[in-house]
């Protein structure tokens, strides 16, 4: 994309990829933009991740309210993955963790 997106074109990508939940460096090579950049633009716009949702984002699973204490201590005192705590907690599957 050599041609400069006018603004309201760059506005509309940006809220797209957000809402979509593309990661952040898909969104700003369709702009041809930086990361620094685009996430200005988004929390300009508004749209930006919190992080609860961000790290849902990365992990690629939710963590219910009534498990996320269990989660925590699983990650921190028995110094499980990520992705091994939400297998022992039956967050996801043997199947879904192979996919990823």
């Amino acid at each position: 994309m050599t041609a400069k997106l006018n603004s309201e074109a760059r506005r509309r990508i940006i809220l797209d990829g957000y809402g979509n939940n593309e990661p952040l460096k898909d969104i700003a090579a369709k702009i041809g933009c930086s990361l620094a950049s685009l996430k200005v633009t988004a929390s300009k716009l508004g749209c930006t991740r919190t992080p609860k949702e961000a790290a849902e984002f990365r992990r690629g699973f939710h963590v219910p309210e009534h498990k996320r204490q269990d989660y925590y201590q699983l990650m921190i005192a028995g110094q499980y993955k990520a992705r091994e705590c939400a297998l022992i907690l039956g967050l996801i599957t043997e199947q879904s963790s192979a996919n990823k």
